[in-house]
């Protein structure tokens, strides 16, 4: 499955069972966003994610699967489009400092 399609769709299932859809953010445009709905602005949420992230898998309430040439990270509010390695990188910089437990800038 390719990025492409995730880029225009404006909702996405959960899973197969659920009928439950999330709305899907777009890195960078939307990062912010996804981090306030998805609680991952407190230190051991964002570790979840990271986690996550890092090893493409389920963490509790936060997921990563690989798509094409990216990344899609699921929480418990919405998914996040990381397009490429670079936007992944991005995005780990952007948390890092919330998943170690320092304040932000």
């Amino acid at each position: 499955m390719r990025i492409r399609p995730f880029l225009a769709a404006p909702v996405r299932r959960l899973s197969r069972g659920t009928r439950d859809t999330l709305p899907l953010r777009v890195w960078p445009a939307d990062e912010v966003v996804w981090l306030d709905e998805n609680g991952v602005r407190r230190p051991r949420a964002a570790r979840r994610a990271l986690a996550a992230l890092a090893t493409v898998g389920s963490r509790g309430r936060y997921a990563a699967r690989s798509e094409g040439g990216g990344k899609i990270v699921v929480g418990p509010a919405s998914a996040l489009v990381l397009g490429d390695a670079e936007a992944e990188i991005g995005f780990v910089l952007s948390l890092t400092p919330y998943g170690y437990g320092a304040q932000p800038f």
